[in-house]
């Protein structure tokens, strides 16, 4: 059952309440049993790779508080977002393929490393992704200098026009936002990249209809687990 819900669930599984369902009294047992979930889910993508135009930005999680905002904020994680971007027979565009990473900055090496990570190897063959789309950050302009790819500039001249001009990265970030603060009322340092796999891996299976739990299933067969002690290791 958890297995179904967390392949399924558009806003996330409460803990609390798949130990009511499946009558585990132990907290801990469930939590650690929907970690594995996850674990299967971020390996399962880390076999997909991006391709052609690449929407990118970055957000910031963490708890509210006053000061400084931005780029330079304190005391938030910084997560960076990449969505591959189509165009349907009608010339719409439509989102393709997402993935999200806990990142230590927004300098030009972690954003070109991000990229290279999510496109196949230059030494297997040419490499996916030939444009990306960003609000003009001098380390997207850095980038694709770098790499050879076309740098789509969309300059935000007001904070709201970003739902506009980069729409699919900014949903996925809302998505992500809102299963945060939903069921699961906060995610902690330690585990948000775990947690973003789950928001990215349910996203990327949109459209699968009723083949995303025999999927989720399979991935979560086909692959290493995780262990309790393993996720309560300081870090």
């Amino acid at each position: 059952m958890l297995i179904f819900r967390m392949a399924t669930s558009k806003t996330g599984v409460s803990i609390n309440e798949m130990a009511r369902e499946l009558e585990i009294n132990d907290y801990k047992t469930v939590w650690t049993m929907a970690h594995k979930v996850r674990k299967a889910m971020a390996d399962r993508d880390a076999k997909y790779t991006l391709a052609g135009l690449v929407e990118i930005d970055e957000s910031f999680f963490g708890p509210s508080f006053s000061g400084k905002r931005g780029r330079g904020t304190e005391k938030k994680e910084l997560v960076i977002v990449a969505v591959s971007v189509w165009k349907d027979k009608d010339g719409n565009e439509r989102p393709g393929f997402a993935h999200a990473f806990v990142a230590e900055s927004a300098d030009a090496e972690t954003i070109e490393n991000v990229l290279r990570r999510l496109d196949v190897s230059s030494d297997e063959m040419n490499p996916l992704i030939n444009a990306i789309r960003s609000d003009g950050w001098r380390s997207y302009q850095t980038v694709s200098k770098n790499i050879g790819i076309t740098h789509n500039r969309a300059v935000l001249r007001d904070p709201k026009d970003s739902m506009k001009l980069l729409p699919w990265t900014h949903k996925l970030i809302a998505n992500a936002k809102a299963v945060f603060s939903g069921p699961h009322r906060g995610v902690s340092r330690k585990h948000l990249q775990r947690y973003l796999s789950e928001v990215c891996y349910r996203f990327n299976r949109r459209f699968w209809g009723k083949e995303v739990f025999h999927r989720l299933l399979f991935a979560c067969a086909s692959t290493s687990t995780i262990t309790r002690d393993e996720l309560m290791v300081k870090k």
